[in-house]
């Protein structure tokens, strides 16, 4: 009898769980809630309680499912009983989840008018940033893991191409220059700020590197427990790295965008050229890291770059992977993206 129960109770909620994994947008998920979807109520206390999609939160889920509970919905109840909800005090009050909506979606698209430079907007979340308990190897500048919150921001879709840069800069310093499509490199550090700061005034806009933590909680796919941008197999992956099922462009730079992008639509976040991060690179900067959106300006000279490149193997495209360069070094290996403040107002509360 009890393996019967047992199997019951798992079922019920394996078939939650899918409900919640259907409404991939917690934006549209809340809305609905709180329109009076009985069904949207449950997928988000399911949300809330696993932490899926959003910050854990067992007491906004115990309210949601006894307000869809309280409006009839049978699965409710046996949520309410499989999550032993009742287990969690304090009284749902009529404003227990009433955070403004977010102004911009997961995944959404803006595509900024001079350059042409698309960005997608990554929404706001929490991540184990460096080396996660399930990584095979780390090096010891990746440790320790610790928990980061970062607010949503604007991730540049693709690495800044050669047709962007000359745009701008009105010349194209790359070492692999035959097509414009190919992102610029051979790029220094403090190239790049005077690139951002004519940019930034011509645009009237404010782009910046992304910081290491950005760029991580991207790369994760906004902070998911994998090791690649892909996924956790490291087996020849399509992607252009020295290791890589690259095709006709093993040796050298691709066309951005030319491999699958991660589950935000971020291309190229493994190999092609690494990327310039805005943080001071330093081996311990871990153990000194803000939890909210950390970013390391103290002791130290080189700047963080991350993500690998057409030369490196598969080991060198983890998304914890640090690697390091100085602030003038113009190398074929690295190049950059950006990321694009705008008035999102999706921030992590202190």
């Amino acid at each position: 009898m009890k393996k019967i129960q047992s199997f019951i109770l798992i079922t019920v909620l394996l078939i939650s769980i899918s409900y919640a994994d259907d409404r991939q947008d917690f934006s549209l998920m809340l809305e609905d809630a709180r329109k009076g979807d009985v069904e949207a109520m449950c997928d988000l206390g399911l949300a809330y309680f696993y932490g899926n999609m959003t910050l854990k939160d067992p007491f906004k889920a115990k309210c949601w499912i006894q307000k869809a509970y309280g409006k009839g919905s049978a699965r409710a109840g046996k949520l309410w009983e499989d999550l032993e909800l009742w287990r969690y005090s304090g009284k749902c009050k009529a404003s227990f989840d009433d955070e403004t909506l977010p102004k911009y979606t997961k995944g959404q698209t803006y595509k900024e008018p001079y350059t042409g430079m698309e960005f997608v907007f990554v929404p706001k979340g929490y991540f184990i940033m460096g080396c996660h308990k399930f990584a095979e190897k780390c090096d010891k500048d990746e440790r320790p893991a610790h928990k980061v919150c970062i607010n949503g921001f604007w991730m540049g879709k693709y690495e800044v191409t050669q047709k962007q840069w000359h745009s701008v800069m009105d010349d194209n310093p790359s070492r692999f220059n035959g097509v414009l499509s190919h992102p610029v490199e051979n790029v220094s550090f403090d190239d790049i700020q005077k690139f951002i700061q004519i940019l930034n005034s011509k645009t009237r806009e404010k782009f910046l590197l992304p910081t290491e933590a950005q760029w991580e909680y991207a790369c994760r796919n906004g902070g998911q427990n994998v090791n690649f941008s892909w996924g956790n197999e490291d087996n020849r992956p399509n992607e252009n790295c020295g290791t890589c099922n690259s095709g006709a462009f093993y040796g050298q730079t691709a066309p951005v965008g030319s491999f699958p992008p991660n589950d935000l639509g971020l291309y190229d976040m493994a190999g092609n050229v690494k990327e310039w991060c805005r943080d001071i690179y330093y081996r311990a900067a871990y153990a000194g890291h803000v939890k909210k959106n950390p970013v390391y300006e103290g002791k130290g000279f080189s700047r963080v770059v991350r993500g690998g490149s057409f030369t490196d193997n598969t080991s060198k495209l983890r998304c914890s992977n640090r690697d390091k360069s100085i602030p003038g070094m113009k190398t074929g290996y690295i190049g950059f993206r950006l990321v694009l403040t705008r008035d999102n107002q999706e921030n992590i509360k202190p």
